[in-house]
């Protein structure tokens, strides 16, 4: 009987630890579109150091890092001299407490409007 209270409740523990980490992996999914869509709806600026992104719910943060196109043929984490208008943005998001789950990347890329 006392192996079927260990059994019985360590399924118990372990459907909670798996939902706990779903809900983490759902909401940091909802985080990083969220930034997205703000990233793609901010104009762009050449040679920017960063993005804002939409504050994170308690327990996950957001980083921006933004690589600039060199005009010839890669990404490049210096701006060049004369911005070539093509920026790749990686946005990351980061859980923290109990029960971290893997960061959750998205690259964007960002280009300069040609219409004037």
């Amino acid at each position: 009987m006392g192996v079927a209270f260990v059994t019985v409740f360590g399924g118990i523990g372990t459907a909670i630890i798996s939902s706990a980490r779903q809900q983490k992996v759902t909401t940091a999914d909802s985080v990083i579109r969220s930034a997205a869509e703000k990233l793609v709806a901010t104009p762009y600026v050449p040679c920017a150091d960063s993005y804002d992104t939409p504050p994170p719910p308690a327990g996950y943060t957001v980083t921006v890092e933004i690589e600039y196109w060199d005009g010839v043929g890669a990404f490049d984490q210096s701006c060049p001299t004369t911005d070539t208008g093509v920026q790749k943005v990686t946005l990351t998001v980061h859980t923290t407490g109990p029960h971290p789950v893997r960061d959750t990347t998205l690259e964007v890329v960002k280009r300069e409007s040609m219409l004037s």
